[in-house]
């Protein structure tokens, strides 16, 4: 089985690539990229609105070779690909070639990003994409990233929404049913749903709180539009003691979350 590799030339010195390789990823292919280039060093790189992000640690940093094994890694859920951790286990290699002092050759290759992996034929084509942004990248100093959001956090560029609501109390039960309808249909229906959870106040057993987060605004849309969405809405809101009021969240910071 043949490994991804694909080779370019570089306007730029390979002092210049090296860089780009080892410690610019920011610059070319995600800008939620933390990057520590020292041996052993761990670099991430997230995408958040997409479900995907990948860790490395480096392995190889000499001026001929830069290698990074992948020790974690996700696909999302809506790629339907059956293995969503490919990844763990590859390697990416990028090799330097010298032509003179103002041009190389860059030979990447993906090790173990063979044919017969499920992710073979769209990871081939965003590699290929994200290499002419090394290269613009490398010539210029002006990529073409993904635009990640702040290095190092996982869900920017997500929809964050909370729903509070109290129901009357001979409606409790008819509720606690219509929610665990609506997560079973959620969960088998929405891949881009990230996270959907009903709490329940301990205090207050009438009162809940629906707090959720999507991987975009289609995803949000494409929820708020469902027949099962519409359809607890319906069963839902009688229950209720005055209508659910959805509250927008916005990022502000985050902590041990693991998407």
């Amino acid at each position: 089985m043949t490994d991804f590799a694909h080779s370019i030339t570089i306007a730029a010195s390979a002092a210049r690539v090296h860089e780009t390789a080892a410690r610019r990823g920011n610059e070319w292919w995600t800008t939620n990229a933390v990057i520590d280039d020292q041996i052993g060093g761990i670099c991430t790189f997230r995408f958040p609105s997409t479900g995907f992000h990948a860790a490395f640690r480096v392995i190889v940093n000499t001026p001929e070779t830069v290698d990074w094994q992948c020790f974690d890694s996700v696909h999302p859920r809506s790629s339907g690909f059956k293995d969503l951790h490919e990844w763990i286990g590859t390697t990416v290699r990028f090799g330097f070639e010298k032509i003179d002092e103002r041009t190389t050759r860059l030979h990447f290759r993906h090790i173990g990003l063979v044919e017969s992996m499920e992710c073979y034929g769209t990871c081939s084509n965003i590699w290929g994409f994200y290499l002419q942004s090394f290269k613009k990248a490398a010539e210029s100093g002006a990529g073409q990233p993904f635009a990640g959001g702040r290095p190092g956090t996982q869900s920017e560029g997500m929809v964050s929404r909370i729903v509070p609501f109290r129901v009357h109390a001979d409606k409790l039960e008819f509720a606690k049913a219509t929610i665990r309808k609506l997560l079973a249909d959620i969960e088998q229906n929405e891949p881009d749903a990230v996270v959907y959870r009903s709490h329940q106040d301990e205090a207050d057993p009438l009162s809940f709180v629906h707090y959720m987060l999507f991987l975009s605004p289609e995803a949000h849309a494409s929820h708020m539009s469902s027949a099962h969405v519409s359809a607890f809405v319906k069963l839902l809101y009688p229950c209720c003691e005055k209508k659910p009021e959805p509250v927008a969240l916005s990022l502000l910071g985050e902590a041990a979350l693991s998407l």
